[in-house]
């Protein structure tokens, strides 16, 4: 599967205020935020922590069909400046940021061998479509696949998985 979020970091950076008192606590584990403390980037840092949660989220929502509101529940790890894994349960995802002008996004998906498959524009011939409970997907000549769909200010991206 497959889940993605992106962030105007601009927008971001006047409706949130991250750094007032209890913030940080509510969002991000002890090892979470000392990657935020340690940062060259804090503001960058958080967003792409919290993007990351955000697209392991669209994953665990896609299977599970539930909408609980939990993001200390999945943690983040990095294994380079925008790459690394999210852990929910014993489910680990791992995820890749790209951040261009103003614009931080990330992308997860449910196995690392997926990554070849992973489609970041819609073809002329596909729609994206939601089935009944919100969840998105991709419709077209090749068939039916799995997609997200973020958007925050001046952005939006559409991911898709061709299986």
């Amino acid at each position: 599967m497959i889940g993605n979020d992106v962030i105007d970091l601009q927008l971001a950076a006047v409706e949130s205020n991250w750094r007032r008192r209890g913030y940080l606590d509510k969002l991000f584990s002890p090892a979470e935020q000392q990657l935020i403390a340690q940062a060259v980037d804090q503001h960058r840092m958080v967003w792409l922590l919290w993007s990351a949660k955000e697209a392991a989220y669209k994953i665990i929502h896609r299977d599970t069909r539930e909408r609980t509101y939990a993001p200390l529940k999945y943690e983040v790890r990095l294994s380079g400046a925008d790459t690394g894994f999210i852990q929910y349960a014993d489910r680990v995802f791992p995820f890749r940021t790209v951040v261009s002008d103003s614009c931080l996004h990330t992308v997860a998906v449910a196995s690392g061998s997926w990554w070849p498959r992973v489609v970041y524009r819609l073809q002329p011939a596909e729609t994206l479509q939601k089935d009944d409970d919100g969840v998105p997907f991709i419709s077209g000549i090749g068939g039916v696949s799995p997609a997200s769909v973020s958007h925050h200010g001046a952005y939006r991206e559409v991911v898709c998985l061709k299986i």
